[in-house]
Parts: structure tokens; C-alpha cells; sequence
């Protein structure tokens, strides 16, 4: 949005395929081709946030965790390895890592990490040899990539396969741009960080100011009554 045409001159952008990886989604041809886009002084993501701007967002790292083992009956447990004993003990440490607060830009975001999908086991009588498990790293903006990635592998035990499943980096905290406390001022808005990945980070990563900002409850988000109130 043009600074001095913020209240007449908006420019609108929809485009599918949120949240996706990179390859799937249209930004990156957008940012590619279009000169109006890299000329807009803020750019505002319709995202659910309880009527509050909310700037920044976390990174979201995934890794798929495999622990390996050998199979066998279940009646001779001895001559077999349990992939599942191992993943239990060697999930603990990712179940461990307690809530981080970070303050940037006097908004404080706190990095979490999740299991989040585990699947093992061939059948009710066989000792399973293989047992993977997704761990979700919603990591805070002042870590790098590579950085977050570090300190999930710190954390594999011995014998253990780690895989990475993809990243979305996190986005620069915006809260100095000369237009967001101008629309905070247009409707006596509050000033958050976001707790979850959205797409401001592709426009914060290309220099492009960017915050979130729209109705919907975020206490819904991914629940089967996920709504947005007609009041907001």
C-alpha cells in the first residue's frame, strides 16, 4: 500500500497455494515479474488475528526422525531389536525442549518444538524394525535456518537417521515501518507478534515491509469449528 494513498489506494493480491513450499507457490514469479509489488511501502496478510496487527512470524522447520531396529516375533522378543523402544527413548529429548521466549522489537514470540506424527509397527505379533516420527520447530525469527536446523540434529541419538522435510523461514519483525502506527491509529488496534508461520515472511525476505492483519479467532485455528465471527 502506498504510504500517502493508504486510505484510497489500496492494491489487492490474492493468490492460492498458502503455506506451501516454495516450488508450489505463485510469489516468487510474482516477485520476479512485478515492479508494483517491490514498490509497495506495506503490505498487509489477510491472516486471522483476533482484530490485531500481528508482525513477524516463527520459522517452521520439520525433520522426520527414523529409528531403526530388527524385527522378530513377538513370543521370542530377545532375538529382535523394538524400533519402537528406541524411538521412545530417543524422542524424549525433542519432547523435552521447553517454550523459549525471545523478545524482538518489543514483541515477544515464543519458539516451540512438537511430535507431531509418529508411525511404526508391521503387525500385532512381529517387534517392529522401523519407527518414523515428524518433529514440527516453530522456531523464533533470531535464528537462521541453518541454525534451527543445528539444534534439532544436536539432539539425535546414536544409531538414529534424521531427514529434513522442509523449512519455511521466519519473517523479519516489522514494528518501525512509518505505516503500521498508522494503522493501528486508524482502528485503536494492539501491536502483537505471530505465533505461526504465515506468508509475510516471502515479502519481509525480499525487503518488502509486511504485517498481519485480519478477523478470525486464532483459538480456532485448525479445529473443526474453525470460524471467523460476522462482528469481526
Amino acid at each position: 500500500v502506498q504510504g500517502e494513498v493508504l486510505a484510497d489506494r489500496p492494491v489487492l493480491l490474492a493468490f492460492g497455494k498458502e503455506e506451501l513450499p516454495a516450488e508450489f507457490s505463485p510469489l516468487p514469479d510474482l516477485f520476479d515479474r512485478s515492479q508494483l509489488v517491490h514498490e509497495a511501502e506495506l503490505a498487509i496478510l489477510l491472516e486471522p488475528t483476533d482484530n490485531t496487527i500481528q508482525a513477524g512470524c516463527l520459522g517452521n522447520l520439520n525433520v522426520r526422525l527414523i529409528f531403526h531396529g530388527v524385527s522378530g516375533h513377538s513370543a521370542r522378543p530377545w532375538t529382535a531389536e523394538n524400533a519402537i523402544d528406541r524411538a521412545l527413548d530417543g524422542l524424549r529429548a525433542y519432547a523435552q525442549i521447553e517454550p523459549r521466549p525471545v523478545e524482538i522489537g518489543g514483541l515477544t514470540f515464543t519458539e516451540v518444538a512438537s511430535i507431531t506424527q509418529i508411525e511404526g509397527g508391521i503387525a500385532s505379533n512381529v517387534i517392529p524394525d522401523r519407527v518414523e516420527a515428524n518433529v514440527n520447530f516453530r522456531y523464533a525469527p533470531d535464528r537462521s535456518p541453518s541454525s534451527a536446523d543445528a539444534y534439532l540434529r544436536s539432539l539425535l541419538p546414536e544409531g538414529a537417521t534424521y531427514e529434513h522435510a522442509g523449512d519455511s523461514p521466519p519473517a523479519r519483525v516489522v514494528t518501525d515501518s512509518p505505516l503500521v502506527p498508522r494503522l493501528r491509529a486508524a482502528g485503536d488496534l494492539t501491536l502483537e507478534p505471530k505465533q505461526a508461520w504465515t506468508n509475510v515472511a516471502d515479502f519481509t525476505s525480499r525487503g518488502i515491509d509486511a504485517v498481519n492483519f485480519g478477523p478470525g479467532a486464532t483459538r480456532y485455528a485448525h479445529r473443526r469449528d474453525e470460524q471467523v465471527e460476522i462482528a469481526a
